[in-house]
């Protein structure tokens, strides 16, 4: 399983219930596919930097998870042909590399003030 966030915008038209419904339509989707939601975050009403389907302003909603690719595209899918999302952008998260067991670490720079010296 591979760590995701997703972030869309929402019809500000739909208020807080619309949203609510949003939220679970999305994280439902993710919990079908076997996905684990880490964390969702509503923003709340955002003017837009610029008009998107005739709107200035839309509902900002972040949501983390943990999911395969599968459900990542099943999402993908959903969040396509939802009429309220405005946008949306789905990432995948890189997790931090860890230095290999046994590997030499990496020696400092030496200025090159030192070196002539």
């Amino acid at each position: 399983m591979r760590s995701y966030e997703v972030i869309f915008i929402l019809d500000p038209a739909l208020g807080d219930d619309g949203v609510e419904a949003a939220i679970a339509a999305a994280t439902g989707v993710l919990t079908r596919e076997s996905g684990v939601v880490a964390e969702v975050q509503k923003w709340g009403k955002k003017r837009l930097a610029y008009e998107i389907k005739k709107k200035r302003e839309g509902v900002y909603v972040l949501c983390r998870f943990t999911a395969t690719p599968a459900a990542m595209q099943e999402l993908d899918r959903i969040l396509k042909i939802t009429e309220t999302v405005l946008r949306y952008l789905l990432v995948r998260v890189e997790e931090p590399r860890t230095r290999r067991p046994g590997a030499p670490e990496k020696a400092p720079a030496v200025p090159a003030a030192e070196e002539a010296s």
